[in-house]
């Protein structure tokens, strides 16, 4: 009944005009026609564009680890904060240095995981572009790219996929499996997961294969 209301009392301000025929009025376009590209855009109207998710998209790597990126950029990894959080372990404890572990401390800030960007960075000379302590990943990765040569930034947007998607497999061998490597021996897993992805056709990723003379 209180729809029923609502509607009669909008069509109280509505004035027919006798003998000119209705018509149906797109109001997702200028001229007023329907196009299904519009009812598309639709869709989104009022929603908000992920920071980062159109260079994401573009960087070559695969889907699996664009993904994961994907849920990163979101924040929505089951890190031991958000585990903690919703009541599933005890502590947020990070599994490589004990401090509280979100997703951008883990990718990022941790000192185990400081050490694997400034020592796989050294590589291409780009050690000075290693994250900081209070360093976000979108801020980081955005920020870095934009500074950085252009013919470097497809390399580093897969190679920012690459070490993090290690990171996070080391932090899961770590919580589940009670193993763990050193810094040393997972840089060389990322050197040999990257000579497979320039294998498999990332081509661009062979400056970061082979180190600066």
């Amino acid at each position: 009944m209180l729809e029923i209301v609502q509607v009669d009392e909008k069509l109280r301000a509505v004035t027919l005009s006798p003998g000119i025929a209705d018509k149906f009025t797109w109001k997702w376009t200028s001229d007023g026609q329907y196009s299904s590209s519009s009812a598309y855009r639709a869709f989104f109207a009022g929603s908000t564009t992920l920071l980062g998710a159109k260079e994401l998209w573009k960087t070559k790597a695969p889907p699996k680890v664009k993904f994961f990126f994907w849920l990163a950029l979101h924040g929505r990894l089951w890190t031991a904060a958000r585990r903690a959080r919703h009541g599933l372990q005890q502590t947020a404890s990070c599994s490589l240095c004990g401090q509280q572990e979100t997703s951008d401390h883990l990718l990022l800030s941790c000192v185990f995981s400081r050490e694997v960007w400034f020592r796989l960075l050294s590589f291409t000379n780009l050690q000075q572009h290693a994250p900081g302590l209070d360093d976000t990943l979108v801020d980081w990765w955005l920020g870095t790219r934009n500074v950085i040569r252009a013919d470097m930034r497809k390399p580093f947007d897969s190679i920012v996929l690459l070490v993090t998607w290690e990171i996070w497999k080391e932090r899961n061998r770590r919580t589940f499996d009670g193993a763990s490597r050193p810094c040393s021996l997972l840089l060389t897993r990322i050197r040999e997961e990257m000579e497979s992805w320039v294998a498999a056709g990332y081509r661009l990723l062979s400056s970061f294969v082979h180190p600066v003379s």
